[in-house]
């Protein structure tokens, strides 16, 4: 029994990864292709971080200069907390109170990293101003906008409600310095922008891929200060897509999701073999210069009478000599019942009603093992090549009956063969 790679898959027109290196402008990326939908964009550097359209920003961190236990000390035990960019100094009474959270330690003592963590969550969030004494308008914190952590005994501060240029947090108060953030230490971290903002933008005449598709590709809106390497994934229009070359078909091999290779036999195998033989430009394998046929060279020609009878004899004539193939293989290797060519019972091909430049090739044979299978396919332009048919796949994997011994290749099949 023989068993082929699958192929003819619907083209996804997509372009994975490509490299692109950022122009003198340190703005535009000019990929390869020209950008199909926005949607479809994904840009990485580094192999490491996506980018979104949004741009990518560092949060605000501030991080301790020492680690735990801390030796929190009576008079010396008021710790402020600011998500306020006019927050200067060391002095609390300049800070932006709507913005500064504090916290008062219970009783002057060591504390462990793990312990301060645990009693700043809990203070700086204490809505019941009873209990934060430490705030200069005897108010209430309730509305921290500061995460804090541990990281190997340092002490970390994160503004939650931003990111970039606009996070800042901001450490002092009298308890400052035996945490870790004395005045000649760091108390104050603000957001970067690590990449900017991107949008898609059409090319500028001189760098246009040609002069009447768009061109369009992408462009942050600030030159980025680095110098990663960057990959985007993207869609491309059909006619632009070099997986297909504008055929829609991508034949290429698949695996599964196991990563083994997706393979056919029986019906489908006869299926894709006769495509095969039908789709191919006769003389455009050098080592069988018989393989193919010439429904290629119809595209162009003028619509006669004569150019379906044409067509017909030409089909015939290719699935003739792919039978006579079969059974010089059979010589040598076993083919079975299902995968076999027995016999063309039909060969039509009439005129589209709507389109006369168009025409329907109804494909009808016979395999050896009786069985009755329906495999569709549709021949179109600028290419001829078989796209999806009305069992929703490829190469057709549906049986249905139609008749004893029947086997449809290219049931209703449409082919551009006219102007």
């Amino acid at each position: 029994m023989a068993r082929d790679f699958s192929l003819a898959w619907p083209c996804p027109h997509m372009t994975l990864e490509e490299v692109v290196a950022l122009d003198s402008d340190r703005r535009s990326l000019y990929t390869r292709q020209p950008i199909g939908g926005l949607g479809t964009v994904r840009i990485t550097a580094n192999d490491d971080v996506v980018i979104p359209q949004g741009g990518l920003f560092s949060a605000a961190e501030v991080y301790g200069s020492q680690s735990g236990p801390f030796d929190v000390i009576e008079l010396e035990d008021v710790l402020a907390v600011s998500t306020s960019i006019l927050s200067k100094g060391t002095d609390t009474a300049q800070w932006d109170l709507s913005k500064t959270d504090y916290f008062k330690f219970p009783r002057g003592t060591r504390y462990s990293s793990s312990e301060v963590v645990k009693l700043l969550q809990r203070g700086l969030a204490e809505t019941d101003p009873t209990k934060c004494l430490a705030r200069p308008d005897g108010g209430s914190n309730g509305n921290s906008q500061i995460l804090v952590g541990s990281s190997n005994g340092h002490l970390t501060f994160t503004n939650t409600t931003a990111v970039g240029p606009d996070a800042v947090v901001r450490i002092g108060g009298t308890a400052a310095g035996s945490l870790g953030f004395a005045e000649d230490q760091q108390q104050v971290a603000v957001g970067t922008m690590l990449f900017p903002p991107w949008g898609i933008y059409d090319r500028p005449i001189e760098n246009k891929i040609d002069a009447t598709s768009v061109s369009r590709y992408p462009k942050f809106s600030y030159p980025v200060k680095t110098n990663p390497v960057f990959k985007v994934t993207y869609s491309v229009p059909p006619n632009r897509c070099l997986r297909c070359r504008g055929s829609y078909i991508e034949n290429d091999i698949r695996f599964d999701p196991t990563g083994q290779t997706i393979m056919i036999q029986d019906e489908n195998l006869l299926y894709q073999a006769a495509l095969k033989i039908i789709l191919t430009d006769r003389g455009s394998n050098p080592y069988n210069p018989w393989y193919g046929t010439q429904l290629r060279s119809r595209i162009g020609s003028k619509v006669l009478a004569g150019v379906a009878a044409v067509i017909s004899e030409d089909v015939r004539q290719a699935l003739s000599r792919f039978q006579n193939l079969q059974e010089a293989q059979a010589k040598y290797q076993s083919i079975s019942y299902k995968e076999r060519l027995y016999a063309v019972l039909a060969v039509n091909v009439k005129t589209h009603s709507q389109d006369n430049t168009t025409f329907l090739v109804e494909v009808i044979v016979q395999n050896a093992s009786g069985e009755a299978v329906n495999l569709t396919t549709i021949f179109t332009v600028p290419s001829v090549v078989a796209l999806m048919g009305s069992n929703g796949l490829m190469l057709g994997t549906q049986a249905v009956g139609l008749g004893e011994d029947q086997l449809v290749v290219g049931g209703r099949s449409k082919m551009k063969v006219g102007q």
